[in-house]
């Protein structure tokens, strides 16, 4: 392995001190001549020297690095905040660390433990647990993704989950539906906040309709959770009478259920209208096409880098909630009904 080059033999190579090396690639050369400055970055790219990130870090009590912890890294939603997050961090010098959870508790710990012990700068999290205090206490600069009720006094970036289940049922309504089921999570942080199922009843409510337990459906958002989804409808009795429409939790869910129904000769669309939430890149693709509420992923992403920027910049600012709205995304898998 070639050994790591140091400073002292950059100054050698360049003829020039060792702190003038040091103002090059502390600053760019902007406290030193122009000179200098050519020589030392010819010497550096002479030998190859590389910056010490490490050794700078514990100089200056920074370590450069962001964690960006999301819960289902395949779920293409996440992988793309994730990813605009990163583009924006690393253009300002950070490096990032992805930690997926899997919506558990015990791998978020882990991740918790990292920052504890001044492994990150900062983090970008949506977090498994509600236990906000604890994330406070860590005092690590930090951005929740995702929208909570009981979030106070933390920076939070998301998009307005009631407006955009709103516009989900609301579509579902004016395209005939009156039997909506809906199918959410209870896992996770959707434990929480439930902000789809309290929509969903206090819609139901504003237009007079009974709720029907049984078209309340808890299951993974998740293609597991799509499956039990399709197993769970399937079993009821007299479903057609019941149901004839379902706003899913997500758009994985919506999709899974779909493939799962097609194989049991119930068609999406035509037997009965499923919707989704997010409009993944699959969302286009699937047959029939997703009906879906988009989230604007990568503004998502890019303004939680933004605020968590100004709180590592500024840790006594005011926090901050950023909402984006959703935008409806009208395809396939959504029939008119004729209302009698």
């Amino acid at each position: 392995m070639k050994p790591k080059i140091s400073i002292i033999e950059v100054a050698r190579h360049a003829g020039v001190s060792k702190s003038t090396v040091s103002r090059v690639i502390a600053d760019s050369g902007g406290s030193v001549s122009p000179h200098a400055l050519e020589k030392v970055l010819a010497a550096i790219k002479d030998l190859g020297y590389t910056k010490n990130t490490l050794a700078a870090g514990l100089r200056s009590q920074k370590t450069w690095m962001i964690l960006v912890m999301v819960p289902d890294i395949t779920n293409p939603y996440w992988s793309e905040i994730a990813r605009a997050a990163q583009d924006r961090l690393e253009a300002e010098g950070f490096s990032v660390v992805v930690g997926n959870t899997d919506w558990l508790e015990s791998r978020e710990a882990r991740y918790f433990d990292l920052a504890r012990s001044g492994r990150f700068d900062g983090m970008v999290i949506n977090s498994v647990t509600n236990d906000i205090a604890m994330i406070h206490r860590m005092g690590v600069p930090v951005v929740l993704v995702g929208e909570r009720a009981e979030v106070q006094n933390i920076d939070t970036v998301g998009t307005d989950t009631i407006m955009a289940t709103r516009l989900a049922l609301e579509y579902l309504w004016t395209t005939g539906h009156r039997r909506i089921g809906i199918a959410t999570s209870e896992h996770g942080s959707e434990r929480f906040l439930s902000f789809r199922r309290r929509t969903y009843e206090g819609f139901l409510a504003e237009k007079g309709v009974a709720p029907d337990p049984g078209i309340v459906f808890s299951v993974k958002l998740s293609d597991e959770g799509g499956r039990d989804l399709a197993r769970s409808l399937l079993a009821l009795h007299d479903w057609r009478s019941r149901v004839d429409a379902i706003f899913c939790g997500n758009d994985i869910l919506a999709i899974a259920a779909m493939d799962a129904l097609r194989e049991a000769g119930v068609e999406a669309g035509k037997d009965i209208s499923l919707m989704g939430l997010d409009d993944i890149p699959a969302a286009a693709n699937t047959r029939p096409t997703l009906t879906t509420v988009r989230k604007p992923r990568a503004l998502i992403g890019a303004a939680a880098a933004e605020l968590l920027l100004a709180r590592i910049g500024d840790p006594d600012r005011p926090s901050e909630k950023r909402l984006f709205p959703g935008e409806l995304m009208v395809r396939g898998s959504v029939t008119e009904r004729h209302i009698i």
